[in-house]
């Protein structure tokens, strides 16, 4: 099973070393699951923290 989910919010709290900037953010993420009898089994996700950090003004390596 797949599932693509998209998140917004607002920044209100620290978020990796970054304090509260009160901006609007929103992100995509996709995860994919085994399921087995009704129940995961396995789990990946993967969510686009680069578009998340660059709405709060970080930038890679800076």
């Amino acid at each position: 099973m797949t599932t693509y989910k998209t998140y917004q919010g607002t920044h209100e709290g620290e978020f990796f070393g970054i304090a509260p900037t009160g901006k609007a953010i929103r992100f995509e993420n996709v995860d994919a699951m085994h399921v087995v009898d009704g129940r995961i089994t396995e789990h990946c996700g993967v969510a686009n923290l680069f578009s998340l950090m660059e709405q709060l003004g970080a930038r890679p390596g800076g």
